[in-house]
C-alpha cells in the first residue's frame, strides 16, 4: 500500500471518531430550547442547561424540524420528561386511561379517563372522556356529574375533585341518558343526600316511604304491607 493511500484511509477513520465524539447525548450542556433527536423514537430536550431524553411515543415519532426536535409526545406516562417545561404540553398514557400534563419538565397526572372513549389527542389538545369517574379524581368541569364505575353513585366536580353527590340504590342504578347521567333514587335510605324537596322515594327495606327535606331523604310513614316504585305521574310509590 503506498504513503498517500494509508493517509487517505487514516484520515477518514479520524473524521469518524470526531464524528461519534461530538454526538450529543443526554447529561450534556445545552442552551435555552435546544432539542435533537437521537433516533426515531427518542429526542434530546434542554432541560436547565442539560439535555434530557425525552420519549417521542406518538405515532409521529422524532423528526429534524429546521434546528430542533419535531418529538411527538401525544403518548406518555406520568414520571416520563416531556419535552417543554411548562403546562401546554397534554398526552395520553399507552393505555389511554389517564390524560397527563407537563409540568416541571415531567408528565404529571391530569384526569382519569375511566369513560369508553378513554383519553385521545386533538391535535394539541386532550379529550378525556370522564363520564365514569369515582371520588376523589381530579375534574375540570365545576358542576359536571358522573356515573361511578359501579353504577351506584353519582358524583359532582366540586373544587376540582369529584365527590359524592347521589346514591343510586334504585333498579337503573346511575346510567347515562344522552349525555348527561342520570341517578335512580326511587329506593334509598334515611339520610341520603337529594336535591328536589317534597320528592317521595320508598326505603331500600320497601317498610318505609321517605321524602327529600332539606336536602336529605328522612322518613315520612311507615307502610303497613310494603312501599313498592310505580313510577305513575304524581304518585312515583305505593305505600299500603
Amino acid at each position: 500500500m503506498s504513503k498517500s493511500r494509508v493517509v487517505v484511509v487514516s484520515a477518514f477513520a479520524v473524521v469518524a471518531v470526531l464524528a461519534a465524539g461530538c454526538r450529543k447525548k443526554a447529561g450534556d450542556g445545552c442552551k435555552g430550547t435546544e432539542s435533537t433527536c437521537i433516533d426515531k423514537q427518542t429526542a434530546l430536550a434542554c432541560h436547565g442547561g442539560t439535555f434530557v431524553e425525552v420519549a417521542c411515543a406518538g405515532p409521529m415519532g422524532c423528526a429534524k424540524y429546521k434546528d430542533h426536535a419535531s418529538c411527538d409526545t401525544s403518548i406518555a406516562s406520568a414520571g416520563e420528561p416531556c419535552l417543554g417545561e411548562d403546562d401546554d404540553e397534554y398526552a395520553c398514557s399507552p393505555d389511554k386511561q389517564h390524560a397527563v400534563v407537563c409540568k416541571n419538565g415531567k408528565f404529571e397526572p391530569w384526569l382519569e379517563c375511566r369513560g369508553k372513549a378513554g383519553c385521545t389527542m386533538l391535535g394539541r389538545s386532550v379529550s378525556c372522556d370522564t363520564s365514569i369517574a369515582e371520588r376523589g379524581d381530579p375534574c375540570k368541569t365545576q358542576g359536571a356529574v358522573a356515573c361511578s364505575g359501579d353504577q351506584k353513585q353519582m358524583v359532582i366536580c366540586r373544587d376540582g375533585k369529584f365527590t359524592l353527590y347521589r346514591y343510586c340504590r334504585g333498579q337503573y342504578g346511575c346510567f347515562s341518558r344522552g349525555e348527561t347521567p342520570s341517578c335512580d333514587l326511587t329506593q334509598s335510605l334515611a339520610g341520603d343526600p337529594c336535591g328536589i324537596p317534597g320528592q317521595v322515594v320508598c326505603s331500600v327495606d320497601g317498610r318505609t316511604e321517605l321524602v327529600c327535606q332539606g336536602g336529605v331523604f328522612t322518613k315520612s310513614i311507615t307502610c303497613k304491607t310494603a312501599c313498592t316504585v310505580t313510577n305513575r305521574p304524581g304518585r312515583p310509590v305505593d305505600c299500603r
